[in-house]
């Protein structure tokens, strides 16, 4: 008995303890916090601040969470901006480490254009993604956007910056400026830096970075890295960012693809297999861990001008590896579309179902050396002529998965060393896709036939003619025009009566590209007209014998070309399997593997929702937040009072 009357005392002892609020560690605070522009904004969200009426840098809700989350000594701790939000006259000043990240459309303004101060000011470390910053209407003055400050990192990601004074100005601190994957438009200056830290560096990577003021839209000093963004139409780097040390070899030649927030464009982390999910239909993968640049241009072509016009069946891509990367292999594997005009086309006997990778469609441009004669296959060798010294990489089509996949070692070209710093790919065709050049003896006459099923850049066909495989061929035909379009082919056909009976000829098939130049030459193949016997003289007539055809195919179409397993060593085979892999569709969805993906809107939970500030300006470490009942204090001392005078009677009696 004066056992359970002692577990009983503890039990009330702590319990009235605890319902006062006494604890050994306070409960850790959420570090997840919201902001907005309104109290009925909030709700719905725990921990949300928001703006009050009055013009004071304390008013802004940016302002609050900041404090909260320094005041309660939070660590990764993410600020979400319920947007459309505004930030008054004030700064808002990013002192305290957090990551700021917009929520539906992440905008973020103002329509304070009097006042000469910046909308953002970070001196901190700090993350800024999925943000659109405006300075609305503001144009006399504009407000610079963002001014960074910070002795520690600074990364700025997948965001907008359009119509301030200036975007982004880096004025000092040892810390990396990060700015990837943004679209910086329409300012009056882009980037600005005047940090001249010898630790610090400037690092613009993936952005597009369009009509901002004059020529010149970046400016550096000190440390800087500004390759591989788009510049605007026809802009080089190295007048668009003065000082910078910019490579205009290292450039985007296509704008990229726009998105609700910043630009398609990923940094991403690379495993021995390709991933379940895509990005805009590409996915990669290495033996090694190692990280790769996507950039999607959509159906924008690169350096048209020097690579040519081609029929794409997929988006452009620019593909590039960080400067620190040293992978033995990549695998990159692009998606084609399923439209009537790419995936038959394809498919058809012309492209992959020929089972010969030098004619599968996964097209690359080297803009730097030229290797490459415009658009070349990743499968052959490169076309310019002294590019052909080198060898294709290993390429196969999947028909179940509609992708075609390149390995891309140092063994051929494209390759680690040379291209995957500069190289676009695209999986399309840029000349005519011939599907069937055959050669049919008749009574008096070889007939010419054959069939295509795209026509891009093609101006006209010649046939011509040798005695033998090998000799010289001259033209026999005139120049017969093309029929068909970049999306569809046509037939043709041609006689070739002044034939000898008995004679083999060889013919090849001439493809002339729009500006009368040799595009390709099919063939040869060979017919000949076999001479009929004399008749004998017999009491019934005899059956004279047809022509027999002896005929060398250019080309069978079949229905299905190699296919093979994922992780298949030998890319093409010479025949062609009738059965091709099973394999997962692609999925097209935006979020590459290792992105992460976009915080969930919390449902409604019974923690009251915080809206405005305290009288002190501070949320403070409250039972208030916990949601737990309070029991007076004066009820848990008495229910101990009772219980010690229950045990000393107990005690007394055992006496």
């Amino acid at each position: 008995m004066k056992k359970w009357l002692v577990v009983l005392l503890v039990f009330f002892l702590l319990g009235g303890l605890g319902a006062q609020g006494i604890s050994a560690a306070d409960p850790q605070q959420d570090n997840k916090l919201y902001v907005a522009n309104t109290e009925d904004l909030c709700d719905g969200y725990s921990n949300c601040f928001y703006n009050d009426s009055t013009d004071l840098p304390e008013s802004i809700a940016l302002m609050k969470a900041i404090k909260f989350a320094r005041d309660n000594n939070l660590t990764n701790t993410t600020i979400n901006v319920l947007s459309p939000y505004e930030i008054n006259s004030h700064t808002v000043l990013v002192d305290y480490p957090v990551t700021i990240t917009g929520k539906n459309s992440g905008w973020i303004s103002t329509s304070y254009c009097d006042s000469i101060q910046p909308m953002f000011s970070i001196t901190s470390q700090a993350t800024m993604s999925d943000i659109h910053l405006t300075d609305g209407t503001c144009s006399n003055p504009s407000r610079d956007l963002l001014v960074v400050d910070s002795p520690s990192p600074v990364l700025i990601e997948h965001s907008t910056f359009e119509n301030g004074q200036t975007a982004v100005s880096y004025l000092a601190g040892a810390g990396q400026l990060t700015l990837q994957f943004n679209h910086i438009n329409n300012n009056q200056a882009a980037v600005t830096s005047t940090n001249t830290d010898p630790n610090a560096q400037l690092l613009v990577v993936a952005n597009n970075i369009t009509s901002n003021g004059t020529t010149t839209q970046v400016t550096c000093s000190g440390n800087s890295l500004v390759d591989h963004n788009f510049w605007g139409e026809g802009a080089l780097p190295s007048q668009s960012a003065a000082g910078c040390g910019a490579d205009d070899d290292k450039r985007l030649d296509a704008p990229i693809v726009t998105e609700t927030t910043g630009v398609a464009a990923r940094l991403l982390s690379l495993t021995s297999s390709l991933p379940s999910t895509d990005f805009y239909g590409i996915k990669a993968s290495s033996p090694n861990p190692v990280s790769l640049f996507v950039v999607n241009h959509g159906d924008s072509p690169p350096f048209i001008s020097s690579a040519g016009n081609s029929y794409n069946c997929s988006n452009y891509f620019d593909v590039f590896l960080p400067l620190s990367s040293s992978p033995g292999e990549v695998t990159l594997s692009f998606a084609y579309r399923e439209t009537n005009d790419c995936a038959p086309i394809i498919q058809s006997a012309a492209f992959c179902g020929s089972g010969d990778q030098t004619k599968f469609p996964l097209l690359w441009f080297d803009p730097r050396t030229h290797v490459t004669d415009q658009w070349d296959k990743t499968g052959e060798k490169p076309q310019s002529s002294f590019g052909n010294i080198f060898a294709g990489q290993e390429t196969t089509c999947r028909s179940a998965s509609k992708t075609i996949e390149v390995v891309v070692d140092n063994n051929g070209r494209p390759d680690l060393l040379n291209d995957l710093f500069y190289t676009p790919f695209v999986i399309g065709y840029e000349q005519a896709g011939v599907l069937a050049f055959t050669a049919t003896p008749a009574t008096n006459a070889i007939n010419l036939n054959w069939t295509t099923v795209t026509e891009i850049n093609t101006l006209s066909f010649q046939v011509t003619r040798s005695l033998t495989s090998d000799g010289a061929y001259e033209i026999i035909s005139n120049d017969i025009a093309a029929a068909g379009l970049p999306a569809s082919g046509d037939s043709y056909s041609y006689a070739d009566s002044t034939v000898a009976i008995g004679q083999t000829y060889y013919y090849e098939l001439v493809i002339l590209n729009i500006d009368g130049s040799i595009q390709q030459v099919l063939g040869p193949i060979s017919a000949s007209i076999t001479p009929q016997p004399s008749p004998t003289r017999t009491t019934a007539p005899t059956r004279t014998l047809t022509p027999t055809r002896t005929l060398t195919p250019f080309l069978t179409a079949t229905s299905a070309f190699k296919t093979g397993a994922p992780g298949e060593p030998t890319l093409f085979l010479p025949t062609v399997s009738d059965t091709p892999a099973t394999e997962q569709p692609p999925d097209l969805s935006l979020t590459p593997d290792g992105t992460p993906t976009p915080t969930a809107t919390p449902s409604r939970t019974p923690t009251p929702t915080v809206s405005g500030t305290p009288v002190s300006g501070l949320l403070g470490k409250t039972d208030r937040y916990s949601g737990q009942k309070q029991v007076p204090f004066f009820l848990g001392g008495l229910a101990v009072l009772i219980l010690i005078a229950l045990l000393g009677f107990y005690i007394h009696q055992k006496r």
